[in-house]
């Protein structure tokens, strides 16, 4: 075993660390529907002659619900007519999801309110079980960083000092 491979192993471990970390607060922060972000998330050890990084991606609305949306973003113009729109779609298969009786009225009452307040709203952190909506990514990455140290300082020590002291 060489220096790579055990740094490759010890880097797997910190992946696979965050990865279960990002899950869990994006399920505490209430984003949690149908489970597609959190099955989403990936990642990708990348290795050079100087550098080891850990790239993460996602479904592309996690970075909304990293950020959140102001409201002058909404896509949302108050007014309806005859196009499909991608946003209030998603609204209303949302509501239809969690069983409202008219999930249509309700994506346009969702989006007028979106279109006030910006997302997140006022009202949904009581979904959140930590009072966070937004930063699930940033918060988890500066919050386990120490964590995610001592899984290298944890790593076989003396398998790398051997290694370290064997070579010519």
């Amino acid at each position: 075993m060489n220096v790579l491979s055990i740094i490759e192993r010890q880097s797997e471990q910190v992946a696979d660390f965050f990865k279960k970390e990002l899950a869990a607060e994006i399920e505490s922060q209430g984003h949690r529907d149908t489970g597609a972000l959190i099955d989403s998330i990936e990642y990708e050890i990348l290795t050079s002659p100087t550098e080891v990084k850990i790239v993460f991606t996602y479904l592309f609305y996690g970075e909304i619900l990293e950020a959140g949306v102001k409201a002058k973003n909404i896509p949302f113009g108050g007014v309806t007519n005859k196009k499909t729109s991608k946003y209030i779609e998603a609204l209303k298969n949302w509501a239809a999801r969690k069983g409202m009786k008219n999930p249509l009225g309700a994506a346009f009452a969702i989006a007028k309110t979106h279109k006030k307040q910006g997302m997140p709203t006022v009202n949904s952190y009581k979904f959140s079980n930590n009072g966070r909506r937004k930063f699930w990514r940033s918060f988890t990455l500066n919050t386990y960083l120490p964590s995610s140290l001592k899984i290298f300082a944890d790593a076989d020590l003396q398998e790398l000092i051997n290694i370290i002291l064997t070579k010519d």
